[in-house]
């Protein structure tokens, strides 16, 4: 297996993140419910949670002006709509339930799909959703982006050379003075593509700008795998200094105890980094990362973080006596 291959392990992990915010749907009571506009979602959850006109209104709302604005006769201010959302204990981020707002959720889709078309090295359904972008008349920015990173996937699994400070991507990213969870996703997709002293520039800035997520355990867990596809990418070009300075910034992260992914991915990381210091200590924490996979069953991550350990033997000259470990099937 080839050096570059140890970036499908890091896709692989992001894909679980990428991949998140679709549990939420699949779980809900409200499975199934389609798309929906913002006065209907107001309305059907009212009902269904059996919330009477007057509750929701309060004092703060009059009732014809609810009425007018679920009949969609009147707008509503942002004030006015994140009462509703209170008074109905109900989340900005479940409104993903309902498909809204639509074209996030149709990015959001299409994002899988991208991830997904990676894992498989298919670029025709690469080339595909690039169509899609494109071919529109009135392209999106985040369209945009979407087929910059799917161009840059392509080039990835025909094993060609990537042109990234031409990349749409790129160019956004290096602009961006602030980040939010849109760009720290961007930047996880394509991490891979950039020089590992850029991504370390990179990295200092978005840590800066998501620092404010941390009381968010989903923020937490993307700031995680950002490091962590940070560190696989330097093991890669092994620049043992970047991986001492991010390994020290994972070791900050504080993982609460139901994170187990993450906490099995820290025992990993780290135990690949002793070893490679010589301390042969870091052999028991990867045969325990390796070994929790497959007590619960996880044969992708299994085989995934195999392979990466595999390679790791063979550029840093380490044995982590992986043939005295069973191995699950493919």
């Amino acid at each position: 297996m080839k050096n570059e291959d140890l970036m499908d392990w890091y896709m692989l992990l992001h894909t679980k993140s990428c991949c998140d915010c679709f549990q939420l749907k699949e779980s809900h009571i409200y499975k199934g419910v389609g798309k929906m506009e913002v006065w209907e979602i107001i309305e059907f959850v009212r009902k269904q949670k059996g919330i009477s006109v007057a509750e929701l209104c309060g004092k703060e709302v009059s009732r014809s002006v609810y009425e007018r604005f679920v009949k969609n006769q009147a707008d509503t201010t942002v004030s006015k709509f994140s009462y509703f959302l209170q008074k109905l204990n109900l989340g900005y981020d479940e409104l993903r339930i309902f498909d809204y707002p639509p074209e996030v959720a149709n990015m959001d889709r299409m994002m899988k799909e991208m991830v997904l078309a990676f894992m498989n090295q298919d670029k025709e359904e690469l080339q595909h959703l690039i169509s899609l972008c494109e071919e529109k008349g009135d392209i999106t920015q985040k369209e945009r982006h979407l087929a910059s990173l799917c161009k840059l996937l392509i080039a990835r699994i025909v094993d060609e050379p990537i042109a990234v400070a031409d990349s749409e991507v790129y160019q956004y990213l290096i602009y961006a003075q602030t980040w939010t969870n849109y760009e720290l996703v961007l930047f996880n997709h394509c991490m891979y593509a950039f020089d590992p002293f850029f991504i370390d520039l990179v990295l200092d800035k978005a840590l800066v700008s998501i620092s404010a997520y941390q009381n968010s355990k989903d923020r937490k867990n993307e700031s995680f795998r950002m490091l962590a596809n940070a560190i696989i990418h330097f093991i890669q070009q092994q620049q043992r200094g970047l991986i001492w300075k991010y390994i020290s910034k994972l070791e900050a992260v504080f993982l609460e105890e139901d994170m187990f992914f993450e906490r099995n991915q820290y025992s990993l990381l780290t135990g690949i980094w002793e070893m490679i210091k010589g301390n042969e200590k870091g052999r028991q924490k990867v045969n325990q990362a390796l070994q929790i996979c497959q007590q619960l069953g996880a044969t992708k991550y299994h085989k995934m973080n195999h392979d990466l350990l595999r390679n790791v033997e063979r550029i840093y000259e380490i044995d982590f006596q992986l043939d005295e470990l069973l191995v699950v099937d493919k």
